[in-house]
């Protein structure tokens, strides 16, 4: 299997684990997200949440393939000893669409670079461990515009196709944005395109992804 093929995944519910580091407590967070507003939102309410923590550092992956975005801050702990490790955790499961924060309370003694990498790396396995896991399906959008005498066709290729109709406007014509997941999309409109000869106009919505 490629890379490209690998299957990624996104977390059903926000979830938490504790890890102590010799005397510091590392509590880690994971809550899903589907934009950077969304994430950094979320960023900030728990970091208003845990206030009296000496640290809180972010990571977050959105969107899949060319799309993906990834971001992370280390929140004044040296540089690279916390945000990357952070996103590296996330990346090594292929999670997306999800925040991680860690919440650092200070014990007393210091763990040194290495050892802050380590012990933000592992709050975040730890809480990924307890996270129920969902596979991201990649898909395609498609806006159908077509008349009314070819809506028993349109709603055939839907059906076989198993596109899920994410708008419908009904006016003079008919249009609708569909997802059709990626591998099926060129058959899609392939099938469409010979049972309606050629009236269904369809055009590119761009790609987007869905868990299951």
């Amino acid at each position: 299997m490629t890379e490209t093929a690998r299957p990624s995944y996104t977390i059903a519910a926000a979830c938490e684990a504790e890890l102590r580091v010799k005397d510091s407590r590392f509590v880690a967070w994971l809550a899903p997200a589907q934009s950077r507003e969304q994430a950094e939102a979320l960023i900030a309410g728990r970091a208003q949440q845990f206030a009296e923590a000496r640290h809180n550092c972010h990571a977050f992956r959105l969107g899949l393939g060319e799309q993906l975005l990834a971001h992370s801050s280390d929140a004044q702990e040296p540089s690279g000893s916390a945000g990357r490790p952070m996103l590296q955790a996330l990346a090594a499961h292929r999670l997306t669409n999800l925040v991680a924060v860690v919440s650092r309370y200070f014990g007393g003694t210091k763990l040194g670079i290495g050892g802050l990498m380590r012990a933000y790396s592992g709050a975040v396995q730890a809480a990924i461990a307890q996270a129920k896991l969902m596979p991201l399906i990649r898909t395609h959008r498609l806006l159908l515009t077509y008349l009314y005498q070819h809506s028993a066709v349109v709603e055939k290729a839907l059906h076989q196709y198993h596109a899920e109709i994410l708008q419908s406007d009904f006016g003079t014509e008919i249009n609708r944005l569909v997802a059709v997941r990626a591998e099926a999309a060129e058959a899609f409109c392939a099938s469409l395109q010979e049972s309606s000869g050629g009236r269904v106009r369809i055009h590119s919505g761009g790609e987007s992804h869905f868990s299951e």
